[in-house]
């Protein structure tokens, strides 16, 4: 299947719901700085919307006008800056497909698992993929080996006992610094298109547990979660265990949470199984209670009727259509794609997910 050439805006709802929070003002209540902050945006909001800029203007306003302690005000810069600075990097690579990668900083270069995931990384930037990484030591520093710097971005964090980025990606235009872990995991998962987990430690762990929680939540788009075990090593199969035991048995989590995650024994099933969740997927967004789903080629007659009956379930009103296109799609450039419509029972998205499987079937 030929990658497309366009991909669809990546947040963490890849522009899934339209709409602007009603919770944040866009005014500050001074007349004057509020007729003042409206002709700024109007004049400066290049290509952007004036209303979003309007909104940040007096957002910042609002800050500067408040109580709030000065460490607060910073905290807020800093995030800002570092959210923005990410964006630039990652913006001239916007239509490139990306893989996540996680895994120890401890993890040496003659264990298994490290070789194991050079060969992913590798394999990944000959199918056309970009590599993100924490841009450290162990498994990071294997994918940014396996893909080179020229398919690899780091995104390092400062700490007390400094980690230092890894000699592959060091002095790259596509490696940055973070201070804070929030920004830098938004930008893990803002900017991918698939994840694949090496063994690993509390980092690793978090790094998990935070990604399939917006999945299953419906605060990130779905996209392939993969667990790759070292050869002869069964990390991963302990851990789904434990997840069965502890949180599926004693009805934390459903049955169709688990579908969210795929455990792989090869950088060949792995790279196989993210290659055909965008055989003929593209990606997706919502209107009010209805899902647009954005395919690269037409279904079948046949295939559309098989979806129609065996997803009752996600469709309340049994009211599938396919479309040759949308000229109202919120991103014009894929206006003219073909497209599954219907209206969805929101709350399953392990069950989405398992739509789009069947779509790429």
């Amino acid at each position: 299947m030929k990658k497309p050439e366009i991909l669809a805006a990546r947040d963490l709802n890849s522009r899934a719901d339209r709409h602007l929070s009603v919770s944040i003002p866009v005014n500050t209540g001074n007349p004057v700085l509020d007729a003042n902050l409206y002709d700024l945006a109007q004049r400066f909001s290049g290509e952007h919307s004036p209303e979003t800029v309007l909104q940040m203007l007096s957002t910042v306003m609002n800050v500067a006008d408040s109580p709030l302690e000065e460490h607060d005000l910073e905290m807020m810069a800093r995030t800002v800056e570092e959210m923005f600075a990410a964006d630039k990097m990652f913006y001239p690579y916007r239509n490139v497909r990306k893989i996540t990668c996680f895994g120890s900083a401890r993890i040496q270069p003659q264990e298994d698992a490290y070789k194991q995931a050079v060969a992913f990384s590798r394999m990944a930037a000959e199918k056309g993929y970009m590599v993100i990484t924490g841009g450290g030591p162990g498994i990071m520093q294997a994918c940014n080996e396996g893909a080179t710097e020229d398919a690899s971005f780091g995104l390092n964090i400062t700490l007390p006992y400094e980690q230092h980025a890894n000699p592959f990606i060091a002095g790259s235009e596509k490696m940055m610094n973070f201070y804070y872990f929030y920004t830098r995991k938004l930008n893990f998962l803002k900017q991918t298109d698939a994840l694949v987990a090496f063994p690993g430690g509390f980092g690793t762990m978090d790094e998990i547990f935070e990604t399939i929680t917006l999945i299953q939540t419906g605060k990130s788009t779905i996209f392939p979660v993969v667990l790759l075990d070292p050869p002869g090593e069964t990390f991963w199969i302990r851990w789904m265990r434990f997840i069965e035991k502890e949180l599926l048995d004693a009805g934390l989590i459903s049955s169709t949470d688990m579908h969210l995650l795929y455990r792989s024994k090869s950088p060949e099933d792995a790279m196989a199984y993210i290659e055909r969740f965008y055989r003929r997927f593209h990606s997706y967004y919502f209107e009010q209670d209805s899902i647009t789903i954005r395919v690269m080629e037409p279904l079948t007659q046949k295939h559309l009727d098989w979806i129609l009956h065996d997803y009752t379930d996600l469709m309340p009103k049994a009211d599938l259509v396919q479309l040759p296109g949308d000229e109202s799609d919120p991103e014009p450039a894929l206006a003219t794609m073909p497209r599954l419509r219907f209206t969805l029972k929101r709350g399953d998205y392990a069950r989405l997910k398992d739509l789009i499987d069947i779509i790429n079937d």
